[in-house]
């Protein structure tokens, strides 16, 4: 049984598809699996990601017979996950080479049944054109990431036999399903340790990160309110936050 289980949808994937996978070949933590997991891509990425899995058995290509989204298809990775530990990659996400390392031995110190890290923005050609997204080494509740999500997907790992396998929600259509996941894992009392290192690098289309912000918010709002049965007037109070904080985090650098 591997120790870590690592999480990847791809959907045309081609552009960064090596890039994201070899970062974790270069893991200097070894003991790992990837459930590389194609929603159905028009290109070659399902190709390009067979070629790679011969080169490693521990890369598991799964192929889907439909596309269905996001949320859909990391659940279908969480589902044949085999790991102590479940953790995050897209296929167009970078991670620093000590990043398991790091972040399994933080958790393992602090008994930590979920975690996450800072990291960096880059842009399509890896160009790192805002500053770093920093979180604090705290502990937050679920009332704290409540208040304001400051989990990135590609930093979060989860302990399997503290929390359980717990999935995505399919049903909010691949907006704020991950914000709604960390929620499902603290609303239960159990804790999130922050790990202040920056260990990994978030990449996003220049203006992608000011774009579309009508329909996040929409999303957000009423995930909150339907989802987690939070009054209108509460719902709306964070929403604003959350939208006030989103444009913090994306400073561009002079």
């Amino acid at each position: 049984m591997p120790k870590v289980s690592v999480i990847m949808p791809a959907y045309n994937a081609v552009l960064y598809l090596e890039e994201s996978v070899n970062s974790l070949l270069n893991q200097t933590f070894k003991d790992w699996e990837l459930l590389l997991v194609d929603d159905c891509s028009k290109d070659n990425t399902l190709t390009i990601a067979n070629e790679i899995a011969k080169k490693d058995s521990r890369i598991h290509v799964v192929p889907k017979e439909k596309n269905s989204g996001s949320a859909d298809t990391r659940n279908k990775g969480i589902e044949l996950a085999k790991g102590e530990y479940i953790a995050f990659l897209d296929a167009d996400d970078v991670w620093e080479s000590d990043f398991l390392e790091n972040m399994i031995a933080y958790m393992e110190k602090n008994h930590s049944p979920f975690s996450f890290a800072s990291y960096r923005i880059i842009d399509e050609n890896g160009f790192e054109f805002c500053h770093p997204f920093i979180v604090k080494s705290k502990v937050f509740t679920y009332n704290d990431l409540l208040f304001y999500n400051r989990v990135g997907l590609l930093t979060a790992i989860y302990h399997v036999p503290s929390v359980g396998k717990k999935y995505f929600d399919p049903s909010l259509k691949s907006l704020r399903d991950d914000y709604a996941l960390w929620l499902d894992i603290l609303r239960d009392g159990k804790m999130a340790y922050a790990n202040s290192a920056i260990l990994a690098r978030y990449r996003v289309r220049r203006g992608a990160a000011t774009s579309n912000k009508k329909k996040v918010m929409i999303a957000h709002f009423r995930m909150l309110k339907n989802r987690e049965k939070l009054s209108f007037f509460y719902a709306i109070f964070l929403t604003m936050i959350h939208g006030i904080m989103g444009i913090r985090k994306y400073r561009i650098k002079s």
